[in-house]
């Protein structure tokens, strides 16, 4: 395979791997991927794609520098500058390094300058953190092609559509291709927040301050209206490559930083490590890359040795990622046996996938009150994970917790751990935001009962 002397990676934030028509989406009559679609059909798609780390800064810090998120210090939004330790230099850095032109269309600058390492052009869209729509994503990556396009380049372009609020963000013509009905019988049943009253006023207020709509039907239309925007945008940004002829020459990957969630298992937005969450989409496009499916398991922090590999460069050592492209050649059936997933966003967890099971460690769970420190799911019948066999699996769930700790200590090398140093710290910052949505009242009840959230202050998003 010649190397390749353009890439574009396209991360679209917040997209939930089961709104994909290409991973077997079939809810709404109108498509929401049919770009996306067209695109896997012709390239490499992966099945069982896994965040090393979610939601958005570990899992973007994970995918930019090819290192978990216990190895560069980086597993949610409450860390600290000083505490992001990386010596391998980022993905751009190593093209910008080998004379490629580096490019970058995200706002993800805004929450830590290590994200744009190696990247010598940024455009930050809306100028804030999760600003831009779609289009103007589109439009500033295009003026970015116009410019750089006839030479060696590595352009990174983020979507943040799917993202909530999902009414605001949505465009009544995309809205009308997506009404509410069809949802009914797919949406989620709404008993953990019957059962926990302090967890369903924070549901409600927070979508009343969003503008969502109570119901999980409504807001499932709107987020996959966006999607479907999002997909119309993207198609516009390949056709221009098309337009330019540069498509032939250049390698596609879609990809996202975490799922979606609307009520499975009591969480709303991306909460938690469960596999809505933690599963990722990954496609990639390009010129001698044979139409395949992958079902066997690979993680975000392998694309970044994958593109290096691609382009015929050298991968720094010390990466957590492993490349893909034995799997692309037909050299091996699979590059990993498990995946592992962190995140410290309200929930502190970590969740160890193999052979289609699913062990959640759940280390700070305050008010899900339903949630046990281990469950163990079987993937393959209950892809939603609503049903914990930990006890009726006591010998696989023995094991798994076994390999899991066994990896935690292989993986760290001897370092702290960063979910126990959060775990010491209260948990993550979102705590606050969440908070903020409880009457005086109510916060003083959630106090009393967990203890740990004393250590956050009520705040607005």
């Amino acid at each position: 395979m010649q190397p390749f002397k353009k890439i574009v990676v396209v991360a679209i934030d917040t997209l939930n791997v089961d709104h994909l028509g290409c991973y077997g989406y079939r809810v709404p009559k109108t498509p929401t991927t049919p770009f996306l679609d067209r695109l896997a059909a012709n390239g490499a798609r992966f099945n069982a794609h896994y965040a090393t780390d979610v939601p958005t800064p570990p899992s973007y810090t994970a995918f930019l520098y090819g290192v978990r998120g216990i190895r560069n210090g980086i597993v949610g939004f409450n860390n600290r500058v000083s505490e992001f330790r990386c010596p391998s230099p980022s993905l751009a850095a190593c093209f910008a390094e080998r004379g490629y032109r580096t490019g970058m269309i995200s706002n993800l600058l805004n929450i830590g300058r290590w994200y744009a390492a190696g990247f010598q052009d940024i455009t930050v869209p809306g100028l804030r953190f999760q600003g831009g729509a779609a289009e103007d994503v589109t439009d500033d990556a295009l003026r970015w092609l116009r410019h750089h396009g006839d030479g060696d380049f590595l352009l990174f372009v983020h979507y943040w559509d799917p993202h909530v609020p999902y009414f605001g963000r949505s465009r009544p013509e995309y809205r009308a291709m997506f009404p509410p009905d069809p949802y009914k019988a797919a949406a989620p049943d709404m008993r953990y927040f019957e059962a926990n009253e302090l967890l369903r006023k924070i549901y409600e207020n927070k979508h009343r301050v969003n503008g969502d709509p109570l119901e999980p039907e409504k807001n499932l239309a709107c987020y996959d209206a966006n999607i479907r925007y999002t997909d119309d945008q993207i198609s516009r940004l390949y056709g221009a490559l098309e337009e330019a002829g540069l498509a032939e020459d250049t390698l596609v990957v879609v990809t996202s930083d975490h799922g979606e969630a609307f009520g499975e298992y009591g969480f709303f937005d991306h909460w938690s490590a469960y596999r809505n969450i933690s599963q990722l989409p990954l496609i990639l496009h390009g010129r001698g890359i044979s139409r395949q499916v992958f079902d066997s398991y690979t993680q975000n922090v392998d694309v970044m040795p994958t593109l290096l590999e691609l382009a015929g460069l050298d991968t720094p050592g010390n990466l957590c990622g492993r490349t893909l492209v034995p799997l692309l050649a037909g050299q091996a059936d699979s590059v990993r046996d498990l995946a592992v997933t962190n995140t410290d966003a309200t929930v502190i967890q970590r969740m160890l996938v193999k052979d289609g099971y699913a062990l959640m460690r759940t280390f700070s769970r305050p008010i899900w009150d339903h949630i046990r420190e281990f469950e163990l799911f079987d993937l393959r019948k209950d892809p939603d994970q609503l049903h914990d066999i930990a006890a009726e699996e006591e010998a696989r769930t023995k094991a798994m917790r076994l390999e899991l700790e066994d990896w935690t200590a292989q993986t760290l090398q001897g370092m702290p751990d960063p979910l126990q140093l959060s775990l010491f710290r209260g948990g993550c910052g979102i705590w606050g935001w969440a908070l903020n949505h409880l009457e005086p009242a109510d916060l003083a009840e959630a106090r009393r009962r967990y203890p740990e959230l004393n250590a956050h202050t009520p705040i607005a998003w």
